[in-house]
């Protein structure tokens, strides 16, 4: 269940599975270290997601050239029905405007949408203020409305 969790939080920040396979390993491995830090006083997935954010901040900061293109299904579309294209190419849409977003954006959406964390979950998660996790979920959902009406209206 963790596992899932730490693997696509990182997926959506990192725009890079096997990046984001490494950093989930090494959050695990941390959180085994340090396991005896943990003081149960929030959830036990928030600590681990705020490890794994802290080891992308990490890999992010060695690796400056972080900016590829999330090519996840770049195969193309072979299914042969026309609604999973549809859909497809929805999730493809979002995953792209996704990649446009600032790190930070990025991930307090992920956890706060995807993830379903609270506001003050995300903003302990992330180590910031409550009121500037908001800010960054609100501006993130206003810049993907934004991708996703510009990307809607270059494909009609």
């Amino acid at each position: 269940m963790h596992q899932n969790h730490v693997r696509g939080f990182l997926r959506r920040l990192c725009k890079n599975d096997a990046n984001a396979d490494d950093l989930a390993q090494d959050t695990f491995v941390i959180a085994f270290k340090r396991l005896a830090q943990f003081n149960g006083s929030g959830s036990f997935g928030g600590w681990l997601l705020s490890i794994a954010y802290r080891c992308f901040l990490q890999h992010h900061r060695r690796n400056r050239y972080l900016k590829q293109l999330y090519q996840r299904f770049s195969n193309g579309l072979t299914e042969t029905s026309k609604v999973y294209a549809d859909q497809k190419a929805e999730y493809l849409d979002m995953e792209r405007a996704m990649a446009k977003l600032d790190a930070i954006q990025a991930a307090a959406i992920t956890l706060n949408l995807n993830l379903g964390y609270s506001h003050s979950e995300v903003s302990e998660i992330l180590a910031l203020p409550l009121g500037t996790t908001k800010s960054h979920i609100n501006r993130g959902l206003e810049r993907l409305r934004q991708y996703m009406n510009q990307s809607s209206s270059e494909n009609q």
